[in-house]
């Protein structure tokens, strides 16, 4: 396997990292982080480690304000929803394919996955780890005083890499509900059974109104699956479940 980097410039550009096989035959996946994450995560690394084995590429990038990407006066959900579109035209001309083989998302990545699934075509296949399918509320757990944060306009949240979020994102957000709608798409969707970001009762909600997605719950794995085989148990899954599709 060998990594490369590269960039898209629309209005500003996006950051790519690319994992490439010897051979490949079997077109490429797109992997989108999470929130105040990045595409230099381990889980994609992992994915990348083992679904180049198979032939597969593996596409990942930055959202506005994440990790090396330096326009973070760009992040907004509308944004972050259009550079996945930007991305996967550029792979799909790059790799002459239609569409990507297969998305994986974490998190926000999931959120955004299941905004645009309208318009990702049915023949690519659909993982996704602990999805934000209630994104609001979860945002809303990390704001400590939601009032303060509609009179200031803003708020820097993050770990290492700090991100300014505006309010009007959280508005976008309260305007993109998904948690009840019925998106009429298989998916394989991967959570924790101790996750506090993306709680179960929301999971299970979100499913029930999705009866065509499979849900594979991780006992004890928190939002972060950091726990002890969690990791390869979801690469073990995903694996799985993109090579019998």
């Amino acid at each position: 396997m060998k990594t490369n980097y590269s960039e898209v410039t629309n209005v500003y550009a996006i950051k790519m990292k690319i994992f490439e096989s010897d051979n490949a035959e079997n077109g490429y996946i797109l992997a989108l982080h999470g929130f105040c994450g990045d595409m230099e995560s381990s889980v994609i690394k992992q994915l990348a480690k083992r679904m180049t084995a198979y032939g597969f590429v593996v596409v990942a990038f930055n959202f506005p304000g994440h990790g090396s990407s330096d326009a973070d006066e760009f992040f907004s959900l509308h944004n972050c929803r259009r550079d996945m579109f930007e991305v996967m035209r550029y792979a799909s001309e790059k790799y002459g394919v239609a569409a990507p083989a297969a998305i994986f998302a974490t998190s926000f990545g999931g959120y955004v996955t299941l905004l645009n699934i309208d318009q990702i075509p049915l023949s690519t296949t659909i993982i996704l780890r602990a999805p934000a399918v209630n994104m609001c509320r979860s945002f809303e757990s990390f704001i400590e005083d939601i009032d303060a944060f509609r009179k200031c306009g803003w708020q820097e949240m993050g770990f290492d890499r700090k991100l300014k979020v505006t309010y009007s994102f959280y508005e976008e957000l309260e305007r993109s509900y998904i948690l009840e709608s019925d998106l009429e798409r298989e998916m394989l969707i991967i959570h924790g059974d101790s996750d506090s970001v993306v709680l179960q009762e929301e999971m299970q909600l979100f499913c029930k109104h999705n009866p065509e997605a499979i849900l594979e719950v991780i006992k004890g794995a928190d939002h972060r699956f950091k726990g002890n085989g969690q990791l390869k148990n979801i690469i073990d899954l995903t694996e799985k479940y993109i090579l019998e599709v």
